[in-house]
């Protein structure tokens, strides 16, 4: 059994199994277009027009939930992969923590 990490480093950049083994890919949330939405739902609240500003600030905050879900999936994928092992008999990857030696 090896660290994944290390195993990972150790390959050829030309091997295919850098493809395969590799971290997965971290998820920039953009926070931007949920910020605006709650702002601009704000703004249209104060200004009177109660039904756009609901609206914009349920999607505003549906975007934002939907996002940060994104995001910590994805950090919860590279810490998962960060501490896996790999067998060298099979090509299987196990987590540090279900492994077993024999």
């Amino acid at each position: 059994m090896l660290d994944l990490p290390e195993f990972w480093k150790s390959l050829p950049r030309e091997s295919e199994l850098r493809g395969k083994y590799a971290q997965p890919a971290e998820y920039a949330a953009q926070w931007i277009l949920p910020l605006a939405a709650v702002l601009l739902g704000s703004v249209a609240l104060v200004s009177g027009a109660v039904a756009a500003g609901l609206l914009l600030l349920a999607g505003g905050g549906g975007i934002g939930f939907w996002l940060s879900r994104r995001a910590s999936a994805a950090e919860e994928a590279r810490e998962r992969w960060a501490r896996s092992l790999i067998c060298r008999q099979c090509p299987a990857t196990f987590l540090r923590e279900d492994a077993v030696t024999v």
